[in-house]
């Protein structure tokens, strides 16, 4: 058997891991893949026209989102969407993920600079002392509406899997704890007719969500309430949905949600956790340990295994816990608790 020579080919790919999203976050920036949404395709000097950039930068564009596979290229020069472009990062349309690509340019990845700094103090990087990270990111209404968007366009796509994996039909009222934009509500509202819910979240982000509930044309049966979870959970919903908010919170915060969740449901009534999941081993997946990286510079959470999110279960008084795999770029995986 000959042995396989190592080289420094993926540690290139990983040194040069920034300029993809540099690269979608410009193209998305000039709105490329809305020029070429539907249409014939285009050369580069109609690219350098319609984008109004010099051709020498389109070009360089052109050719490095189609090495990323966003574009192809025909016989005759012009360039054209490929169909994931298309689908997901055509401004406007309902599967629209440009949001996120944007929110982690320019939120996550400066903070990322300073990775080795957050490791030394255990201190993140996106907001001030003196102020929490949601306090900090809800005071400033741009940096919140560009927060909101970016989470928007992923956990729809998170929200739809999670519909798919969960039976919410013995369900009646859904309290979507945390809920920022209610992605994850609507997504489950839209496949479940007869289920009504709530998005319940601080007052400033709820504005937003109203306008993407209007969007989704689920105003009458999807409502929101302000508050604050660490507080107390409004009564009279049978489902609490926790989606991608345990992860922001240290394990004493979350059995304190977990309580809060616990007090307020009825008899049978059931809390869902969905996470990127580390798994028990603590080896991967990469998703969750990237997430759980990304903890380090943007809060004092993390990304926990399904035992320690179990545990936590357990010990407010959840029974019947259940694991669910589920496949999705904001979580891997989704718990059950029921209230005996």
């Amino acid at each position: 058997m000959v042995e396989r020579k190592l080289t420094v080919g993926p540690l290139m790919g990983l040194v040069f891991g920034f300029t993809s999203i540099q690269a979608l976050g410009a193209a998305l920036d000039l709105e490329l893949f809305n020029v070429l949404s539907g249409g014939k395709g285009v050369d580069v000097p109609e690219a350098s026209d319609l984008l109004g950039i010099e051709e020498r930068p389109a070009r360089a564009l052109l050719i490095s989102c189609t090495a990323l596979g966003l574009l192809g290229r025909r016989e005759d020069g012009r360039y054209y969407n490929s169909p994931l472009s298309e689908k997901f990062l055509v401004r406007g349309k309902p599967d629209y993920f440009g949001g996120w690509v944007i929110m982690a340019r320019d939120r996550l990845f400066p903070a990322w600079m300073g990775l080795t700094e957050a490791l030394k103090t255990n201190r993140p990087r996106t907001w001030k002392e003196g102020s929490g990270h949601f306090e900090s990111i809800y005071s400033h209404p741009g940096e919140l509406r560009t927060f909101l968007e970016g989470m928007h366009s992923l956990s729809i796509q998170s929200g739809r899997a999670l519909a798919e994996a969960l039976d919410f039909s013995s369900c009646s009222r859904l309290l979507d704890v945390g809920g920022g934009s209610g992605a994850y509500a609507i997504a489950v509202l839209e496949q479940y007719p007869r289920l009504r819910g709530v998005v319940f979240d601080l007052l400033p982000a709820l504005e937003f969500a109203q306008e993407k509930i209007a969007e989704a044309g689920l105003s009458g049966r999807l409502k929101t309430i302000g508050g604050d979870f660490f507080k107390e959970l409004p009564k009279g919903f049978d489902a609490h949905l926790l989606s991608m908010i345990l992860h922001d919170w240290g394990p004493e915060e979350n059995r304190a949600i977990l309580r809060a969740c616990f007090d307020a449901l009825p008899p049978r009534g059931i809390v869902i956790i969905s996470e990127l999941m580390m798994d028990d081993e603590e080896t991967g997946p990469l998703p969750a340990a990237q997430m759980a990286m990304n903890m380090i510079v943007e809060n004092m959470g993390f990304n926990y295994t399904w035992g320690e999110y179990e545990q936590w279960l357990t010990e407010v008084g959840f029974r019947g816990i259940r694991r669910i795999p589920l496949q999705s770029p904001a979580a891997n995986g989704v718990i059950v608790g029921s209230k005996p």
